[in-house]
């Protein structure tokens, strides 16, 4: 996935704008608390998305893929966010909606999982899936700042496609807010178990499990960066793992100390929530991505801020499902002082933060409830 779209016929003006709008979102932000607003749910026909089985084999990997990745897997009812998918959503809000264009425009209800439309779907061998951004349902406390975190859910939620697409034997591409899925060798079920994601929530906030993290999880996670598109630079908190020594390590193009040290306790004075609520420094890894917005709009054109964003997502779901591959969590945030963070990461002038992911061993049990439907 690229970090922009076509440059296009962009006026300086609109490029002007893309730029205030980036640096509005850092350092000096506000984001008040607010109650979510309520969203009304989608009008027009409804069917239950197992009837795309009747269009074939096709039909039914695409209704695989888009429960597998995009309606909850799991529910519970002790947590505060307790609607739980293959991806991270900020507040749990689900800022993007998925919309299958086959037949007409079909509205994906994530939580009946159903298709909200009108006429009766059709698909050939190709289908669209438009990654539609929902920024209202996120309180208005947060202002602009609510875009940001809806451009890193598109990210999420079109890399979370792509890799399962290819456990059912499809070939998904994205372009944009546009995901692309085609026949392959499809046959509606899933080649290889996704792995189940944690977030490492534990009976008093988050923290990492204190025994040495196995040298398999950084792996994990490099190789992962190392699927991810260009445009964006990463730095890499290391503590903790064995037979790695501790600090800030370069991970464009592979793994490269640059600072030895205590990197990651030191995210403690940047970071936005208290160890209660999640400790840190705790963590085993902490991944650090910061982007040049005004060289992505010199390149993409308007777009290429927003670009910057989806491509941090991208990178960050990689990263997710690496580590819940291996049993580690991965919790990603932009609860920081942006400023702060680019300072320790040594991000060049140009640069601002684009995202954040703490990576650890669980020190609980992590997600303990898993209330499958009963089909299932």
């Amino acid at each position: 996935m690229g970090v922009g779209g076509a440059r296009g016929g962009s006026g300086v003006g609109d490029e002007r704008a893309a730029l205030a709008e980036a640096y509005a979102h850092g350092p000096g932000r506000v984001v008040e608390p607010g109650v979510s607003p309520a969203v009304a749910a989608a009008a027009g026909a409804r069917i239950p998305l197992r009837a795309l089985a009747g269009c074939g084999r096709f039909g039914a990997a695409v209704a695989h893929l888009v429960t597998a990745v995009a309606t909850p897997l799991r529910w519970e009812p002790w947590n505060q966010y307790n609607d739980h998918r293959a991806y991270p959503s900020a507040r749990a809000a689900h800022t993007v909606d998925l919309v299958l264009v086959a037949g007409g425009r079909w509205v994906l209800d994530a939580v009946r999982r159903e298709l909200v439309g009108d006429g009766t779907p059709a698909l050939g061998g190709v289908v669209e899936i438009e990654l539609v951004r929902r920024r209202d349902r996120l309180s208005p406390g947060y202002r602009e700042f609510g875009d940001v975190l809806a451009e890193l859910e598109v990210g999420h939620v079109g890399a979370a496609l792509v890799e399962h697409a290819g456990r059912l034997g499809l070939r998904a591409e994205v372009d944009g807010v546009v995901v692309r899925v085609s026949s392959h060798r499809e046959s509606g079920e899933a080649v290889a178990p996704s792995p189940v994601r944690s977030s490492g929530v534990g009976a008093r906030g988050i923290a990492a499990d204190p025994r040495p993290l196995p040298k398999a999880v950084l792996d994990a996670v490099v190789g992962a960066v190392g699927r991810s598109s260009g445009g964006v630079r990463h730095r890499l908190a290391v503590r903790g793992v064995r037979d790695v020594v501790d600090g800030w390590y370069a991970v464009d193009g592979g793994l490269r100390v640059v600072e030895p040290g205590d990197a990651v306790r030191s995210l403690g004075a940047v970071f936005g929530h208290p160890p209660g609520v999640f400790d840190v420094a705790s963590a085993n890894l902490a991944l650090v991505t910061t982007g040049d917005p005004a060289e992505a709009v010199a390149a993409s054109g308007p777009d290429g801020y927003r670009g910057l964003l989806r491509a941090a997502g991208v990178t960050g779901q990689h990263v997710c499902e690496a580590a819940a591959g291996v049993g580690a969590f991965c919790r990603p945030a932009r609860s920081v002082d942006d400023g702060a963070l680019e300072g320790l990461v040594g991000a060049p002038a140009g640069h601002c933060l684009l995202y954040l992911l703490v990576i650890g061993r669980p020190r609980g049990a992590g997600f303990a409830y898993d209330l499958s439907p009963v089909e299932a």
